[in-house]
């Protein structure tokens, strides 16, 4: 019974602590160390938003077929090839190499954390929770990575800090970075067992159109995308803090770490309530809140004794985000999807539900150009009040086409 408890603690660990490593180089080296990394690399601001651009790019480009992938071949050995092969890139850019040639790792990393990452890590967190702890599975997934991230990242920061020296300092990390996600791979190999990573599918094209002549594929892509919009939409709480509000940088900074240090809480508790009360149900209950949440933002006006308001409101925005985050893969189980197609249909989700990071900064740009802030602001959280909707009636109409399964699990 212990040996089967710690290996279970150990491949939450691998799934957790790999998801949150394997995108340092591609997310985390430029939002932590911006400044230093123009530095050390000499890359101008363009190319490296040129660097993350590609990324996307490939990330967008990928998650269909890694669906596939998961489905077709063996997701533990998918994802340890993924962390080593990101952690082999990762090295390499601990050597400094010219802008072309980290172009080329961006454009790499982009597949190897995407196409052989995403939807095995999702596949196997499905079969990681079994059938009846759905909700703790996924929520243990997105609270670990937000604990391993403010971990990982607290003791980086201090780390580089300590150094004193943005050369040396910057090419340890990145070392200990890519040897962390190499040893994940490793550890991956060693807890999960092939039978930890069955339900493989024999025709994965013909399963791709069953999925697709399936109500419930559609529903469940556009619940993560109303949910997911409203993240990409949240990631302008900090300039609406510095701009309506008139706080500091480092207030509208904090206000925006405060994601990372919420998503322990939002992510295992969601989870326990969402396998006590059913998935859709949490589901439905947080999107009205989170569209209650974020009209407070769309309302209330720029003002300095509003304050509190505006600390109280982003920490429930964020609760709920991490709760929403955590479970909107869950309710694969409550639309009966059968196992071999889990990374098909998760692939197809990610597709269409994370498009938010494509059409919202294009739509907040322009916002923000042609109205004054405040207006601007309106009409960005306003965006997000109608994406929070839309996955209401989403999963409304979810709860509805899926009405026996659901009774026969709550």
């Amino acid at each position: 019974m212990k040996e089967g408890k710690m290996k279970r603690f150990l491949q939450l660990i691998c799934l957790s602590v790999g998801a949150t490593v394997i995108y340092f180089v591609p997310i985390h080296l430029r939002s932590l160390f911006y400044v230093p990394m123009q530095e050390v690399f000499g890359y101008t601001n363009t190319q490296i938003g040129n660097l993350a651009g590609w990324y996307g790019i490939m990330t967008i480009v990928t998650y269909l077929p890694g669906g596939w992938l998961a489905d077709k071949y063996s997701a533990r050995k998918l994802l340890a090839g993924s962390y080593i092969v990101t952690g082999l890139l990762t090295l390499v850019m601990a050597l400094y190499p010219p802008y072309e040639v980290a172009l080329w790792i961006f454009i790499l990393v982009g597949i190897s954390s995407t196409l052989t990452f995403w939807a095995s890590l999702l596949k196997l967190t499905r079969q990681f929770g079994k059938d009846k702890n759905q909700g703790k599975a996924f929520g243990s997934l997105e609270g670990g990575r937000g604990l391993a991230a403010t971990i990982i990242f607290a003791a980086s920061s201090v780390l580089f800090t300590k150094i004193g020296n943005a050369w040396v300092g910057l090419r340890i990390l990145i070392v200990v970075f890519g040897a962390v996600t190499i040893l994940v791979a490793v550890m991956t190999l060693l807890v999960f067992d092939e039978k930890d990573a069955d339900h493989q599918a024999t025709n994965v094209f013909h399963g791709f159109l069953r999925s697709l002549r399936n109500p419930n594929t559609w529903l469940i892509a556009f619940i993560v995308m109303g949910i997911y919009t409203v993240h990409a939409i949240s990631q302008y709480i900090a300039p609406f803090a510095t701009n309506a509000f008139g706080t500091s940088v480092l207030i509208g900074s904090l206000l925006s770490q405060s994601k990372q240090w919420v998503k322990p809480l939002a992510g295992i508790g969601g989870g326990i309530l969402a396998d006590r009360f059913g998935v859709s149900k949490i589901l439905l209950i947080g999107s009205v809140l989170l569209a209650a949440s974020v009209g407070v933002f769309a309302l209330i006006p720029g003002n300095s004794q509003l304050f509190w308001l505006l600390v109280v409101n982003t920490v429930i925005i964020f609760l709920l985000l991490g709760l929403l985050r955590g479970l909107y893969f869950a309710d694969l189980n409550e639309a009966g999807i059968e196992w071999h197609l889990t990374g098909t249909v998760i692939g197809f989700a990610t597709t269409i539900g994370m498009l938010g990071d494509v059409f919202v900064p294009f739509l907040a740009g322009r916002l923000l150009d042609h109205f004054p802030a405040d207006k601007g602001y309106t009409y960005i959280f306003g965006m997000g009040v109608v994406s929070s909707c839309f996955a209401v009636i989403m999963l409304l109409i979810f709860r509805k086409y899926n009405k026996q399964r659901i009774e026969d699990k709550e």
